[in-house]
């Protein structure tokens, strides 16, 4: 019987234990969709648009994971179409019927997650996290169909534009939030964030409108994303 539990000990210790497995160096891919929704200067530009992109995944250890992310927003209907400007001939407001802004964004970012109790990477559950990074963003800002508000002759000639604005710049960027993913198996991942950023661009004033520089950018992306990690 001694030999009996001695030889159950020995065949315990030799079965492969349940340990998590090892994660670092491990690397992924994500697919994510998003509200991006402009606050303070911008948001009396624009409401707000749909925005999606793809990312690539490197987990550095189990607290720390980098990402790198494309992704592309648009905003239309600008608040710019409904505006009216008072013309000083007749002291009357007037819309511009043939109105049109958009603004369209392609962004080039890099994030760092910090995992406040280690990523489940490779075990299943959730795991909470807060981020910071930094990019560039190209935007293009256009604007046409506006009626030149200096006429001097009545009446007022619908058909005198002015020329459009095309405003396309590059911009840094900055970003801070927090988020959850939710290990649906062992490699993949629903993960659910909200992040601020900061974007150091400027919109063209348009004074006749009530519409004042706006700058810098505020914007806050209420996200989902779709990780999938290759395990070693």
């Amino acid at each position: 019987m001694k030999y009996a539990t001695f030889l159950v000990i020995c065949a315990a210790l030799l079965v492969p234990g349940s340990a998590p497995a090892q994660v670092d160096g491990t690397w992924g891919m994500g697919v994510m969709g998003a509200y991006d929704l402009p606050v303070l200067g911008l948001s009396d530009w624009y409401s707000g648009g749909v925005k999606f992109g793809a990312s690539a995944l490197y987990v550095n250890n189990k607290r720390w994971t980098t990402e790198v992310e494309v992704n592309y927003s648009k905003y239309s209907d600008g608040e710019l179409e409904s505006k009216t400007f008072l013309w000083s001939i007749d002291k009357r407001e007037y819309p511009s019927p043939q109105a049109k802004s958009e603004m369209e964004w392609l962004s080039g970012e890099m994030f760092w997650l910090r995992h406040f109790k280690g990523s489940k990477l490779g075990e299943g559950g959730s795991s909470p996290y807060v981020l910071f990074g930094a990019g560039f963003s190209r935007y293009h800002n256009d604007i046409s169909g506006m009626i030149y508000p200096a006429q001097n002759k009545e009446p007022l000639d619908n058909n005198a534009l002015l020329k459009p604005v095309l405003d396309r710049r590059v911009a840094v960027s900055a970003s801070i939030g927090a988020g959850v993913e939710f290990f649906t198996s062992s490699s993949m991942a629903i993960d659910a964030r909200a992040q601020y950023r900061l974007v150091f661009g400027s919109t063209r004033p348009m004074e006749a409108w009530g519409l004042a520089e706006a700058w810098p950018f505020s914007k806050i992306d209420l996200a989902l994303r779709l990780k999938f990690y290759f395990l070693k």
